[in-house]
């Protein structure tokens, strides 16, 4: 095991600011059952960086709005605490490497492009899948990723987030990195996730949507970004799949993640994948989201 190259990647990880204040506020105010729309609005409102990504969430296709949300209150009202809270930490959260994307901007473009796809993918499947919130999914698979972003800055001669549905090995991509540093990037988002106090079920999301099995008991959320992830791949790769192939693939990758289903009443056929795959073409087609938190 490279123990040096775990040391830098902890340290790289340790080396990150905490979240801001706005942050700490906000998670205080969400967590508290007695707190007001008032008192998170004005915990929100000094934060003008903040308050431009709400109203820019809450006014995009994530939500589908009829009419334009045009202040923090109203979106406060609209979104619900929990939506502002997961809008803020993870808006937060890759503030914090913005200041990386030009010496890595390639990587770090097609890794955003991805994430952002797999958080549509995650929508569309809770749009579907009953008792499951489409903006909370949406965060989830938005945030998979991010422990690739903290190996692209940690390395960045020496790593590159290869699609994990190319090459000979599907799907093996964590399993690369363990060999090669020690440790893959879906423990190290969780590790990230833990440190800047996210909610434990997207810290789950991001360190289980491999092997959602690992913790059969929290495991919603990582099966559905664990589809989602797949999707995105899919619509992104050279040749095009079918629904009876997606599923197939994860019954031959995955079969642990497939039998945790019926758990879940995830009464997934080929059917539902080739209309969730349509969906995402058609969002994609559309131009959603892509600019949501990357400007």
């Amino acid at each position: 095991m490279p123990h040096s190259d775990i040391t830098a990647i902890i340290k790289q990880i340790d080396s990150f600011p905490p979240l801001p204040g706005t942050v700490s506020q906000v998670l205080q105010i969400t967590g508290n059952p007695e707190s007001s729309a008032h008192e998170l609005m004005q915990a929100i409102l000094p934060d003008q960086s903040m308050c431009v990504a709400i109203l820019k969430i809450a006014n995009s296709a994530l939500f589908g709005r009829p009419r334009e949300v045009r202040s923090i209150e109203e979106a406060v009202v609209v979104l619900g605490f929990l939506e502002i809270r997961n809008i803020i930490l993870t808006q937060a959260a890759f503030s914090s490497f913005r200041k990386f994307r030009n010496t890595n901007r390639q990587d770090i473009d097609a890794l955003w492009q991805h994430s952002l796809t797999c958080g549509l993918a995650a929508k569309i499947i809770a749009a579907q899948t009953t008792g499951y919130s489409p903006s909370q999914l949406f965060i989830a698979g938005l945030i998979h990723d991010i422990g690739k972003l903290t190996l692209l800055i940690t390395f960045p001669g020496d790593y590159s987030p290869v699609p994990e549905l190319s090459g000979p090995s599907p799907l093996s991509l964590s399993a690369e990195e363990e060999k090669k540093f020690g440790i893959s990037h879906d423990h190290i988002g969780r590790r990230q996730l833990h440190r800047w106090l996210f909610p434990e079920q997207l810290c789950a999301a991001t360190g289980n949507h491999h092997h959602p099995e690992s913790d059969a008991d929290n495991a919603a959320f990582p099966l559905i970004v664990q589809m989602a992830d797949i999707l995105s791949h899919c619509v992104h790769g050279k040749e095009a799949m079918t629904g009876h192939q997606i599923l197939n693939l994860i019954n031959d990758l995955s079969p642990a993640s497939t039998l945790l289903w019926s758990r879940y009443r995830f009464d997934w056929q080929p059917e539902d994948i080739e209309k969730w795959l349509s969906a995402l073409h058609t969002d994609l087609a559309e131009g959603a989201l892509i600019s949501m938190f990357n400007d």
